[in-house]
């Protein structure tokens, strides 16, 4: 994937997480053995974390960096933040810390697959 299509698939991605953290009285997810929701706040992201791991530009670093992961998930963090500030003022939705945990795991478990894969795809050096 090019840089530029990561780009656009980030930013879209991230307006879909915008867009459903927005909705108002979203449904009730039953409670059972895993919580749906703390699942679904990590896999959502985990995916943002992967895309703009592919989507940034890390001069003279290709690869896996500990630098870019810290990078990415410190901003998926912030965005997490920000995230469950929002929802206070949308009806029917909540602050959760659990949220949060989860969406900061997501990231971390993105950016670091993210990077094994941009490891994979460098070619060796003999």
């Amino acid at each position: 994937m090019g840089k530029r299509r990561a780009r656009i698939a980030a930013a879209l991605w991230g307006g879909f997480l915008f867009l459903l953290t927005s909705w108002p009285n979203p449904p009730s997810v039953p409670a059972g053995v895993l919580p749906l929701d703390k699942v679904t706040h990590f896999l959502l992201y985990a995916v943002e974390a992967f895309l703009l791991y592919r989507a940034i530009a890390w001069k003279g670093r290709p690869g896996f960096y500990l630098s870019r992961i810290l990078a990415i998930v410190g901003t998926m963090m912030l965005w997490g933040v920000l995230d469950e500030a929002h929802q206070e003022w949308i009806p029917g939705r909540m602050m959760d810390s659990g949220d949060l945990f989860a969406d900061g795991a997501g990231a971390t478990v993105g950016a670091l697959f993210a990077a094994a894969m941009a490891r994979e795809a460098r070619p060796t050096e003999n």
